[in-house]
């Protein structure tokens, strides 16, 4: 089984870390330019000129916070940070069954032999591994940037501990359905394709509900809804509501996933 770990991870560095220094160059970027721009003041104002679309996107339709922490909090739920934590556990998950049933690689790994579920369970830990280190690269560039900027005084870090935790329950979500559908699936680029169409397809209806009141009744069947980093700026506490529904999600899928992985032929 940690055989099975250490090689998912090995396997995992380059692409791993090559999203970790970005994830890390854009948190010391977006506050590099909070303070460039003039600090709260002036980002108070830009406030007023922005499109209701986007605020809706950032989840700042009521206003951002009125310190530091709110407007580079609401940056967590920019595009850049969801689509490069999906696209890191969508990969992962259908890497772990699908992709190895294709190349008929998982044969020879069961062979040696090692329990599906443990094997699965190696290929989740590994998830979750990698996971970390991407979330640790965007919160540690927060605090380079703070303190490089000089804003350690209204940075508080402890937020963006909260805010980290949520979107890596987040990404989890995303991972448990996933590793389900790469547990039904011999086809690894189908099984990314309907996995990314999937979330794809959460995220605008969490942006729509948002946005055209007659939708919001369906925004809660979104896991995109479990995630306000600028909520999180406000009430400075951990939503484990939130944070709890993304983690139920992530378990019945990972459960879901095993138990078809333990029945399933693994013939293509």
């Amino acid at each position: 089984m940690l055989s099975v770990f250490f090689q998912t991870a090995r396997g995992y560095r380059l692409g791993m870390g090559v999203t970790a220094a970005g994830l890390f160059a854009i948190s010391l970027l977006v506050v590099y330019v909070f303070q460039a721009f003039g600090g709260l003041e002036v980002a108070r104002q830009m406030e007023q000129f922005l499109p209701e679309s986007i605020k809706a996107l950032l989840k700042a339709q009521g206003g951002f916070a009125t310190d530091a922490n709110g407007f580079l909090a609401a940056d967590y739920r920019h595009p850049i940070y969801l689509i490069a934590l999906s696209a890191f556990v969508i990969a992962s998950g259908t890497g772990a069954v699908a992709r190895e049933v294709e190349r008929g690689t998982v044969l020879v790994v069961l062979a040696c032999p090692i329990a599906r579920w443990r094997f699965l369970s190696a290929r989740v830990g590994a998830m979750v591994a990698g996971l970390a280190v991407l979330l640790a690269g965007a919160w540690l560039g927060t605090w380079v940037g703070s303190v490089l900027t000089g804003l350690t005084a209204e940075v508080h870090m402890s937020v963006f501990l909260k805010v980290v935790f949520n979107a890596g329950a987040l990404a989890l979500a995303v991972g448990g359905y996933t590793l389900l559908i790469s547990a039904l699936s011999s086809d690894g680029a189908q099984a990314t394709a309907q996995a990314a169409g999937i979330t794809v397809a959460m995220f605008f209806l969490d942006f729509l509900a948002t946005l055209w009141g007659p939708a919001e009744p369906l925004g809660p069947l979104s896991i995109f809804r479990y995630y306000d980093p600028l909520a999180i700026a406000d009430n400075g506490g951990v939503p484990w509501r939130d944070v709890g529904v993304l983690l139920a999600v992530g378990a019945v899928g990972f459960a879901a996933a095993l138990a078809v992985f333990q029945r399933r032929d693994i013939a293509r």
